[in-house]
């Protein structure tokens, strides 16, 4: 079980509910982590005031074993942030690969033509589109594909295979699942955003549930 995201890794951490930090893993000190900031929406630590540290937050980050969370304090140290881990992380997706149920818009492109569909579920190894039946290409296990879409407001165009269809309960479409010829430096970039858009969506959660209270 990993205890602390890897050095070079990019993490989210949570406050309040919502994004507060978004930072590279760039040092350790004894099991603590420290992080330089790596977006310019997120907290600089030479401008927190004093009296407002260490702060209570939440460490999220993704590996190829799953998505982990871990409560952490987070306090200056120079120009980076040191987070003290406090307990083992606990991992809420346990997949070889983490995969996040999406529901967004996504185009499949393939020798015919262009198609529209739904992007279901997405991992670093697999997606699942859902298509309509009449809009349906002609495709067999094996035949190149490309799938575009956008995660947390970025773009992605991936290479996929046809691995199989399957049925979803839905008379009028049916799901493509695409494996994914992905290179290192893209997967990379998946799991930032998959982390950034569970955190996004709980945020939105959140505020739902608030509305109705």
């Amino acid at each position: 079980m990993s205890t602390r995201p890897a050095l070079g890794l990019v993490v989210v951490v949570e406050r309040a509910g919502a994004s507060w930090l978004e930072a590279e893993v760039t040092g350790y000190d004894g099991f603590d982590v420290l992080l330089t900031v790596c977006d310019e929406e997120s907290v600089d630590p030479a401008t927190m005031p004093d009296a407002e540290v260490p702060i209570d937050a939440t460490m999220v980050w993704t590996t190829e074993r799953g998505l982990f969370r871990a409560p952490v304090t987070a306090s200056p140290d120079g120009d980076r942030w040191r987070v003290a881990v406090h307990t083992q992380a606990a991992r809420t997706q346990r997949r070889e690969y983490v995969r996040l149920p999406m529901g967004t818009p996504m185009t499949l492109s393939h020798d015919a033509g262009t198609i529209r569909g739904t992007l279901i579920d997405l991992s670093e190894a697999a997606l699942r589109a859902r298509l309509l039946r009449r809009h349906l290409p002609l495709l067999t296990p094996g035949d190149t594909v490309r799938a575009a879409f956008t995660l947390h407001h970025t773009g992605f165009m991936l290479r996929g295979t046809v691995l199989r269809e399957q049925g979803n309960g839905e008379p009028d479409s049916v799901d493509l699942v695409l494996m994914l010829d992905i290179p290192p430096r893209t997967a990379n970039d998946i799991r930032r955003n998959v982390v950034f858009e569970q955190v996004e969506r709980q945020r939105v959660r959140d505020a739902s549930r608030r509305d109705l209270s």
